[in-house]
């Protein structure tokens, strides 16, 4: 999706347990944090060259050992899969040494990531209760119901609501047929 709600999709439970073991790990966990980092890069690398101005976003899935590669051979390898044609030895060359010195900032790309994953819920809430209030400033009930464990996905609440219907006791059959984990119920009001 955009951007601005793929963040709440990765569990900050799973981020969290990855940085604790990379930092068991010393040097030797330090690489796959490392891969945050050269994908940024890459990002850079695609936004300052004109050939590649059609590409809003590299579409390539994950490497194989990325983290132990070198960095001309990762890109190599994400333009491939992005269908892209290969920079040439020339280009290869100019963007390593022009591109680097970006990968030695790979300390501030994981806390940016450790930031954002942290945020990432409360921007989740913020659509999730504007969903709501939207539905009850109509009249609609409406209610947030986690669906199944947000260990699973954190992206784990439905947004149930119900149109009440003049005559009908909607009110009291809705509320009752909620499940007791609903977190949030929005009335609003009888019209």
């Amino acid at each position: 999706g955009p951007p601005s709600r793929e963040p709440p999709c990765h569990s900050t439970v799973a981020y969290s347990q990855r940085l604790r073991q990379a930092g068991s790990l010393g040097e030797e966990g330090q690489g796959p944090l490392q891969v945050h980092c050269r994908r940024a890069v890459l990002e850079v690398l695609l936004r300052r060259r004109p050939e590649y101005s059609w590409l809003k976003r590299a579409k390539c899935g994950a490497v194989k050992n990325a983290a132990s590669l070198p960095f001309c051979e990762y890109v190599r390898q994400c333009l491939r899969q992005a269908g892209v044609a290969p920079l040439s030895e020339a280009e290869e060359a100019e963007v390593g040494s022009e591109l680097a010195p970006l990968l030695g900032q790979w300390r501030r790309v994981v806390v940016f990531f450790a930031l954002r994953a942290l945020l990432a819920p409360l921007w989740e809430a913020l659509l999730l209760l504007d969903r709501l209030l939207f539905l009850g400033e109509r009249g609609h009930l409406a209610a947030l119901v986690p669906l199944f464990d947000p260990a699973l996905s954190p992206r784990n609440y439905a947004v149930v609501g119900v149109r009440r219907l003049p005559g009908a006791d909607t009110d009291a059959a809705f509320v009752a047929a909620l499940p007791p984990e609903a977190v949030a119920i929005c009335d609003g009001g009888a019209h």
